[in-house]
C-alpha cells in the first residue's frame, strides 16, 4: 500500500497580474521593492557584517528611500528576519507524486532541502551569520526564533504527519526534527560549508542513509515503548 504523505508546504502558486488604471503601480511594485531591499540586506551583510550594516547602508545599496525601506521593514532586525527566513527557510518542495512510500517521500524532501542549504549563494549567506552572531545579540535572537518555527518548518510538518498516521501524534517533534536535520541535509550543508566540491551523488545516498537509519530508529522507539507499556499491564494484572 502507498504510504505517501501528500506533502505541498511551500509550494508557490504562480502570480497573476490583475487589470490597473493608468497612472497606477504594477501589482508586483511592492514584491520587486521588497526583494530589492533583501538583496541588498544579504550583499551588505557578507559585505560588511551585521554589526556595521545600518538601515542606511541598506537603503543606498538598495538605491532606495529610508522612508521606503522603513515602510517595508520597521526595523534592522525585522528585516534581517525577513532576509533570513526567506534565503534559509522558505523554499519551494518538489511534489513527489510517484514516491511508493513514505521514507522515499522523506529521502526526497530532505534531497530538496539539502540541495537549497547548499547552494552557492545560500552557502555564503549561512558563512556571514556565522561570522556575526558571537557579536551580534539580536542575529541570536533572530537565528532562536526562526528554530522555534513549530509546525511551519517543513521537517516538524513532516514528522508530524508521519507520526500521527503510526498513532504517535505527542512523539517530541521539534526535537526528532532537529535529530533528522543533522543526520542528513545539515550534514551535507556542513561539509559545503567547509568544502569547496561537493558530490551529489555522494550526498544522495549518505541523505538517503540518515533517513532510513533515523525512521529505523524511530520505530525502535515506539516498539520499546509499547513493550514497556505492555509490560505494566501486565504486572497490574
Amino acid at each position: 500500500m502507498k504510504a505517501h504523505m501528500g506533502l505541498v508546504m511551500n509550494v508557490k502558486e504562480p502570480q497573476h497580474s490583475s487589470c490597473r488604471g493608468p497612472g497606477r503601480p504594477p501589482e508586483m511594485a511592492e514584491c520587486e521593492r521588497r526583494e530589492r531591499i533583501l538583496s541588498a540586506a544579504d550583499e551588505a551583510l557578507r559585505r560588511y557584517g551585521y554589526q556595521a550594516v545600518s538601515m542606511d547602508k541598506v537603503a543606498q545599496c538598495s538605491g532606495m528611500s529610508k522612508r521606503t525601506l522603513y515602510q517595508q521593514f520597521p526595523s534592522k532586525q525585522d528585516l534581517f528576519q525577513s532576509l533570513i527566513e526567506k534565503r534559509l527557510f522558505c523554499f519551494s518542495l518538489s511534489i513527489r507524486e510517484h514516491a511508493l512510500t513514505s521514507e522515499d517521500e522523506l529521502i526526497g524532501l530532505l534531497d530538496d532541502l539539502a540541495a537549497h542549504l547548499t547552494r552557492p549563494e545560500t552557502i555564503e549567506l549561512i558563512r556571514a551569520i556565522i561570522a556575526s552572531a558571537s557579536e551580534a545579540e539580536d542575529l541570536r535572537d533572530i537565528m532562536n526564533s526562526l528554530k522555534q518555527c513549530g509546525k511551519s518548518n517543513v521537517l516538524q510538518a513532516w514528522l508530524h504527519a508521519y507520526c500521527t498516521q503510526h498513532g504517535h501524534p505527542e512523539t517530541r517533534i521539534d526535537r526528532k526534527a532537529q535529530q533528522l536535520f543533522s543526520l542528513t541535509a545539515g550534514e551535507r550543508m556542513l561539509h559545503a560549508l567547509f568544502n569547496k566540491e561537493t558530490d551529489v551523488e555522494d550526498s544522495r545516498a549518505c541523505i538517503a542513509d540518515g533517513a532510513r537509519l533515523f525512521l529505523a530508529g524511530l520505530h525502535a522507539e515506539w516498539s520499546k515503548a509499547s513493550c514497556s507499556t505492555l509490560n505494566d499491564v501486565t504486572s497490574e494484572q
